[in-house]
């Protein structure tokens, strides 16, 4: 029998601040979901003990969260994680008090990384006080919800069938349909 990966799906924001709550929304329905060999983690803040803990032994792992940038709300951004590490810039990518960039650099000095890490960053626009997402990026939550609906069986299924997931030089995150 062979194993199974480990998927971690991780969900950052807080539900009282509207937008920033998506990556909970995500986490949320995800979860909501029967997927064997995922576990989904909804967290507050990009808090690098904890993500290092979520992504210990994962295969892969996406970190879902609420960024700010020059895009229309609800806009869909990909980030692998060694783009978001070697470019400085990748500070602006989250509402947090502490950025995404920070929290990963200090995660990975506690544990190896994960094979293949994701960031999905969904573009807000209302960070104000209160519950609820915009239209704009609840449909964009949506878009990224369907999206790993159709990614995680078929990772599973591929697995499965004997695709192996060898780490090589770790600056270059293996080829996975992520």
């Amino acid at each position: 029998m062979k194993p199974q990966p480990r998927l971690v799906l991780i969900g950052l924001g807080h539900t009282m601040r509207r937008d920033d709550g998506v990556g909970l929304w995500v986490a949320r329905r995800i979860q909501a979901r029967s997927h064997p060999g995922l576990m989904v983690i909804p967290m507050g803040v990009p808090d690098p003990i904890a993500l290092a803990q979520a992504w210990e032994g994962a295969t892969i792992t996406w970190i879902v969260d609420a960024v700010i940038a020059a895009k229309p709300p609800g806009t869909l951004l990909r980030l692998r994680w060694d783009r978001l590490l070697i470019d400085p810039q990748g500070r602006w990518f989250s509402t947090h008090g502490i950025s995404l960039w920070e929290a990963i650099t200090l995660a990975r000095m506690l544990h190896e990384p994960p094979l293949q890490m994701i960031v999905y960053g969904i573009v807000g626009q209302d960070f104000s006080h209160g519950e609820g997402l915009s239209p704009e990026v609840e449909a964009g939550a949506y878009r990224l919800l369907c999206r790993l609906e159709r990614l995680i069986p078929r990772i599973l299924r591929d697995f499965g069938s004997g695709a192996t997931l060898l780490r090589q030089d770790p600056r270059i995150p293996p080829k996975l349909p992520v």
